[in-house]
């Protein structure tokens, strides 16, 4: 699969490796569910362009494309979850945080620090 990124270096592929084991949707967390579950990885943005495969956290579908839960409708998912990405930037980081904040939240969860890449 081609990205707009490039290929990920192993360091790369590594830390999603990471953030999909660990299972935590950074959205999910933040409004109280810690539960591990199955994540996307979401590629942050500069200018509305992908900043590369270190700039990337945990999301789940819900948070990531905006897909409710197996037997909710979108009403509950947002009510429960909190607002989806893909329906709506303004509305998720107003609640959840910047594309920095969350960045820096993910880094702490999987033992990355600072951003190397």
């Amino acid at each position: 699969m081609r990205h707009s990124t490039g290929t990920p270096t192993k360091a790369e592929a590594a830390r999603m490796d990471a953030i999909k084991e660990a299972g935590i949707c950074l959205a999910c967390y933040q409004h109280g569910y810690k539960q591990p579950a199955h994540v996307e990885i979401h590629h942050l943005l500069s200018g509305n362009k992908r900043r590369g495969h270190g700039f990337t956290v945990g999301l789940c579908v819900w948070h990531h494309r905006g897909l409710p839960p197996c037997g909710w409708d979108s009403a509950q998912a947002e009510y429960e979850l909190g607002p989806s990405l893909a329906r709506g930037s303004k509305p998720f980081r107003a609640m959840f945080g910047t594309d920095d904040e969350l960045l820096s939240i993910q880094n702490e969860m999987i033992g990355q620090g600072e951003n190397l890449w």
